[in-house]
């Protein structure tokens, strides 16, 4: 008896030792099994004694990207680093094919979204696949960074045709250019200055480490329960809570200057003005519908409602109105409004925010994104 459990768990041991060995040397010689957590990639910048950083996309990477409670994605980049779908990978830039480019931050990247239900994707399956449509997109970003990435591309591609350039503008947009990008004065791209981008690289999982087959099977393992959860979850699932008081990014549209003043972690937040952000937004805004015309395409700003927006209001500050402002001073063709459609659906169906929003998340569904490509699509396309 003993004797049989003496042999059972040494083939076990040499069978783990033998699986750790040959996962190592899988890990370390080979690109089998390469899934990583996200694409981000950071950039370390010494200036004047700081530590500065930045960020993009990788190239020629694949993910499998969750964050909260909001679905997980696939993620691919090309060989430029931008979000393509599979079937396009390493090949987007495809030379003999108008473009259209989308800048923004994450409701432009497609968060939590497999690429095809992506903003970009979906304007790409409408289209007919009949343009190169390229995702510059990245979450956090805002105008002063994605003007930087704008520039970038048009430096590495001076005899394309760009037919049209989208801007789509989100609330996060006015922090970011007050709190979080800055613009050195001997770099050309824009720097983190938010303090917690430290703690969030240390997060970042490195999948270029040992145990890669190991990562791999766990990543399997992981994808298919979560999306066995969410169908045993679906029939039994609660009511959206309907107590709702807003995010720190877009109290300042609907709460007075005064209750915000005395909110501690609100001014915590808010380093800087907003005032700041809102007069950075117009001159990088500015600065693109320039670098548009210059390139004899058409520019346009979209906007759309978090769900605050929607129920809270807009009485101390109307994001509908700086975006007409906005328009007009960087010379857009149009302004594409995805107000008017969301609160249509409001009106129509009493879950409309569970349809076109992630619970407990801002980000739109494969359903928002939907509705939201068939605006962009009408205002632009027809």
């Amino acid at each position: 008896m003993y004797k049989k459990i003496y042999i059972y768990s040494c083939i076990a041991f040499i069978s783990i030792l033998f699986f750790l060995l040959t996962d190592f040397i899988i890990s370390k010689y080979t690109n089998l099994f390469h899934i990583r957590k996200n694409c981000v990639e950071y950039y370390k910048i010494n200036y004047e004694n700081k530590k500065y950083y930045s960020y993009g996309l990788a190239k020629n990477c694949k993910a499998f990207e969750h964050k909260g409670k909001t679905p997980a994605y696939n993620v691919y980049t090309d060989n430029y680093g931008y979000r393509v779908g599979s079937k396009n990978f390493k090949n987007s830039n495809q030379e003999f094919k108008d473009k259209i480019i989308f800048l923004g931050d994450s409701f432009t990247y497609g968060f939590g979204v497999d690429y095809k239900d992506s903003i970009p994707g979906l304007i790409d399956e409408k289209t007919n696949y009949q343009f190169d449509v390229i995702n510059l997109g990245v979450a956090g970003y805002s105008p002063s960074i994605n003007l930087f990435k704008l520039k970038e591309y048009l430096k590495y591609n001076k005899n394309v045709k760009i037919r049209k350039i989208f801007y789509i503008l989100d609330l996060t947009d006015v922090h970011d250019e007050s709190n979080r990008w800055v613009k050195l004065d001997k770099f050309e791209r824009p720097v983190i200055i938010d303090s917690s981008v430290e703690e969030e690289i240390k997060n970042i999982f490195d999948y270029k480490r040992k145990f890669r087959t190991l990562r791999f099977v766990s990543y399997l393992i992981n994808k298919n329960l979560r999306n066995l959860k969410k169908k045993i979850k679906e029939p039994f699932s609660k009511k959206e809570k309907q107590d709702f008081e807003g995010t720190y990014w877009g109290k300042f549209t609907h709460t007075s200057k005064k209750i915000l003043r005395e909110d501690k972690q609100y001014q915590s937040l808010w380093a800087n003005n907003l005032e700041f952000g809102l007069e950075n937004i117009k001159k990088n805004i500015e600065k693109i519908g320039s670098l548009t015309a210059l390139n004899n395409a058409e520019f346009f700003i979209s906007i759309h409602p978090w769900r605050e927006t929607l129920e809270l209001g807009q009485a101390e500050f109307n994001w509908e109105k700086f975006g007409e402002e906005i328009c007009l001073s960087s010379n857009c063709k149009k302004l594409i409004n995805f107000f008017e459609d969301v609160k249509r659906l409001k009106k129509q169906n009493k879950n409309w925010k569970t349809k076109i929003y992630f619970k407990e998340d801002l980000h739109h569904t494969k359903k928002g994104n939907q509705l939201y490509s068939e605006r962009i699509f009408k205002d632009a396309f027809n």
